[in-house]
Order: structure tokens, then C-alpha cells, then sequence
């Protein structure tokens, strides 16, 4: 499994950061309990520090989530909208 290209790219650039801080898909994906359980688990925050894709790759419970329908949803209108900005 790979991680879907809509993950990382708004989060590029610090104007990019800005425009995330207010999209609603975005509140919406950090609003999700699966996505609240991620951010408490010790081993993703340290993969995420550590810009490890291999070892987020080998957390479950990430790659559960990038499997969860709503999760793709939000991600994949994210990617349309830092893709093709207005």
C-alpha cells in the first residue's frame, strides 16, 4: 500500500498551511475519531517527526485509516483543491 499523493501535498507550503487551517475537509478529517486515536498513539507521532514513511506504513491503525471511505473523501477534495487552486 502506498501513501495516496493527496496526503501530503497541502501541507507543501506555508500558504498552502494557511488556506488548510480553514478548509472544511480538513476539519472534517482531523475531526474524525480515527484520526483523533492516530494522534495519540506515540509511535506515528515519532514516525511523523521522523519523516519515516516506513514505519507509518507499518502502523495499522494509519493504514486503516487511509482505508476508511470518509478519510479518502476528505483527503481526495483536499488534493482537488490544492491541486487546482481557485
Amino acid at each position: 500500500m502506498e501513501i495516496p499523493g493527496s496526503f501530503g501535498k497541502p501541507f507543501g507550503d506555508f500558504n498552502n498551511l494557511l488556506k488548510l487551517a480553514k478548509d472544511e475537509n480538513f476539519k472534517k478529517f482531523l475531526a474524525h475519531p480515527k484520526v483523533q486515536t492516530l494522534m495519540r498513539n506515540e509511535e506515528f507521532k515519532r514516525a511523523v517527526q521522523e519523516k519515516d514513511v516506513f514505519k507509518l506504513m507499518g502502523n495499522q491503525e494509519f493504514r486503516e485509516l487511509l482505508q476508511d471511505p470518509e478519510i479518502r473523501s476528505a483527503l481526495d477534495e483536499m488534493n482537488k483543491k490544492f491541486s487546482n487552486p481557485a
